[in-house]
């Protein structure tokens, strides 16, 4: 039996509604307004203060004031204030550096090192073509002094930054050999760091990545048909101590290895996750297995998860380091810049890594002594390479269970020929200089903290 409602009626629904409707409407606009301006108090506040304390200070002070470094200074501690210990305020000049980073250059003497337990400079790789090469430096070498100032007196960050100056300018550099001196004057010079080393392991394909910045793809690219060409069978890909990098370079050259499907989603502030970047149909059939070490981070991390997660690879190991999230990077009006964290990285599984990192599925560790000598290590000496390849010689389809497989390393790696840290031993070679596009404004990147550095 159907029931008539008079027109009456639904004129008073309606209204009932249109009311309901404004009401929540009204609710929370108010709150959104007074979160703002609670919020514009606030910042009312801290600009209040500011202006309190500058007027004062340039009232009292008795030295003189420079406008930059105060400027400087308070953005810095602005951005340490935010409680994101990836974010940074750069310089001018610090945000030129970056943007050089990102495109894969540096300009000093041509070496990569790391801290010594020492306290010195241990230079673990000389460049090719490089000022250092040519004055004689060597992988191994303790720098102890730079421009006279002892290296564990000012610490090694500061010392690796003194190293790096303008192009043509000159540095002095006091290092040591076997307990043996030496000082040597050089003119630094702008140098492209290679961010990807390729050798022929009998068959297996070893490619070391470094970082992910503008060069890194097409680096990338050549040294997998370099090997691909030369008959390998299968691949082994190295990202320890890689501290990540560009996102978009990373999503690059995870294209060419997985199937069609997501390779890295973000989840935001608010909770929304987007897909960032997905791969196509084509993709690379090799068994693979990726190297992992304590020190891998961020993008490198994605690198190993996304491999993981597409069934295409196996890790080798030990736990990374747990950086699962993003940065923007924002040039500011006056060439000055930001970074903040954005978004945690989301890998195909679903399942965050920040904080945890991903665990391998074939634990091996290395020996303290082994640690400090990394650098040191060949490709018959490393335990973690030795692991790799007899994995993925099986075609990555070795039994066991993952975390309570655990390789004993075997040897102390003293040699000097084909070591994985990017040295120049017999047949490693670094794949050709990439294209670059420029770095900086709006780029998303996932870097962590870095165990060693180019200057």
């Amino acid at each position: 039996m159907n029931k008539k409602v008079s027109v009456g009626v639904l004129i008073s629904l309606l209204a009932m509604v249109c009311a309901l409707t404004f009401t929540i409407t009204m609710v929370l606009s108010i709150g959104l307004f007074d979160n703002k301006m609670n919020s514009t108090k606030s910042r009312e506040a801290m600009y209040s203060k500011i202006s309190e304390v500058d007027t004062y200070v340039r009232d009292n002070y008795v030295g003189e004031l420079a406008d930059q470094n105060l400027m400087d200074a308070m953005l810095k501690g602005y951005v340490s204030g935010m409680g994101d210990k990836y974010a940074r305020y750069y310089t001018v000049e610090e945000w030129n550096s970056i943007e050089s980073t990102f495109n894969g250059a540096v300009t000093g003497i041509g070496v990569a090192g790391k801290a010594d337990t020492s306290g010195y400079i241990r230079v673990t790789k000389v460049y090719d073509g490089s000022p250092a090469k040519e004055a004689g430096i060597e992988k191994n070498d303790l720098i102890i002094a730079v421009d006279g100032q002892d290296v564990l007196a000012m610490g090694v960050t500061k010392a690796m930054a003194l190293i790096q100056g303008d192009p043509g300018s000159k540095v002095k550099v006091d290092f040591q050999r076997d307990s043996v001196k030496n000082s040597v004057e050089i003119i630094r010079k702008s140098i492209t760091v290679p961010s990807v080393e390729y050798q022929n392991l009998d068959g297996v394909g070893y490619i070391r990545i470094f970082e992910f910045n503008n060069t890194t793809a097409s680096q990338f690219d050549y040294a997998l048909n370099q090997l691909k060409s030369a008959g390998a069978r299968s691949l082994i890909f190295d990202v320890r101590d890689n501290s990540g990098g560009l996102t978009k370079v990373t999503a690059e050259i995870l294209d060419t290895l997985v199937p069609e499907g997501t390779i890295l989603s973000a989840e935001y502030k608010s909770g929304e996750q987007k897909t960032l970047y997905t791969s196509g149909k084509s993709e690379e059939t090799l068994p693979m297995t990726v190297i992992v070490n304590e020190n891998t981070a961020s993008a490198a991390e994605m690198f190993a998860a996304v491999l993981r997660d597409f069934g295409k690879a196996k890790l080798v190991g030990t736990g990374t380091y747990g950086k699962g999230v993003m940065q923007e990077y924002k040039q500011l009006s006056d060439g000055s810049g930001i970074d903040i964290t954005v978004a945690y990285l989301v890998p195909p599984s679903g399942e965050k890594f920040n904080e945890t990192g991903l665990k391998p599925d074939y634990k091996v560790t290395l020996s303290t002594q082994q640690q400090q000598q990394a650098h040191m290590l060949t490709v018959e000496t490393d335990p973690q390479i030795k692991k790799a390849v007899e994995v993925v010689s099986a075609g990555n389809n070795a039994q066991g269970s993952a975390n309570s497989s655990s390789s004993t390393p075997s040897s102390e790696g003293q040699g000097e020929e084909g070591q994985p840290e990017g040295g120049e031993g017999e047949g490693e070679s670094s794949a050709p200089e990439g294209e670059s596009s420029d770095g900086g404004e709006g780029q998303e990147a996932a870097c962590g903290p870095r165990s060693w550095y180019a200057f």
